[in-house]
Parts: structure tokens; sequence; C-alpha cells
């Protein structure tokens, strides 16, 4: 017969750690919640976009085709494109949970290394191509 440690739990290990499946239920549920929560954030500030871009595709164009009418940035309550844009990414960027917008920062940071190398790597060369001295040969003619 075995004699058991009492140090050491009854449960196996792999069963040590698991939370009781009530717990993982509640978590699941409350992870779902937050996650239709964001959804339905962004949902909503989709359908406000396309509203507003529906309402500005029914105006009529200024005169010179690409010219912004003088009250229109009056009547938009200064509220730009690129603001609208911003909003946009911030809240597409809360529906990306951290470690995953770490690894894209991550990522990026390395890409942007990368470019930098090759952008350095280019000037080098091209710095030594212009510093070489062409040899030119005298050709007599006759």
């Amino acid at each position: 017969m075995e004699s058991r440690d009492p140090d050491k739990p009854a449960v196996p290990d792999e069963q040590a750690h698991e939370p009781p499946p009530s717990e993982r239920e509640a978590f699941t549920d409350e992870a779902l919640h937050r996650l239709e929560e964001r959804l339905d954030r962004a949902s909503e500030t989709a359908e406000r976009l396309i509203a507003e871009a529906a309402s500005r595709a029914s105006r009529r164009p200024p005169p010179s085709g690409w010219q912004q009418p003088q009250d229109a940035t009056a009547a938009e309550g200064g509220a730009s494109e690129l603001e609208l844009l911003s909003q946009l990414l911030h809240s597409l960027r809360d529906l990306i949970p951290p470690e995953l917008q770490r690894r894209l920062a991550e990522a990026l940071r390395e890409l942007l290394l990368a470019l930098r190398a090759l952008i350095d790597w280019y000037l080098e060369r091209t710095a030594r191509r212009s510093a070489r001295s062409t040899e030119v040969q005298d050709i007599p003619i006759s």
C-alpha cells in the first residue's frame, strides 16, 4: 500500500488548477457578454457612419466638384471624416484582445525595423557606387 504525502493534493495535477464547472460557465458567460457588448457598440457605430454617409451622398455636389461648402463644416458640428475614422479604428481596436494587440505591435515593430535595415543597406550600396572612381581611357582617334 502506498503512503500518501500529506502536502500533495488528492486531485491529479491537471484537475487541481481547473476551476469547478460552474465557475468556468460563469467566466465563459461573462466573456461572451462582454464580447456581445463590444460587437453591439461596433454595429451601432457602423450604422451611424452608414447613415451619415447616406445623408452626405444625397447632397448636391459643389460647383467645383471637390470643394466643401462653407456651411458644411458648421453643420457637421466640427466632426470631420478623420475623426469618424479614428473613432471607428478605436472601436475596432477594442474588439482585439490585449495579447493579440501586443503581438501585432511587436510584429509591426519588427517589420519597420526590417524596412529600416533595407533602406540603410540600399543607401550604403548607392553611396559605395558613387564613391567608386570610374576609370576613363583615352581612345585615340586616327
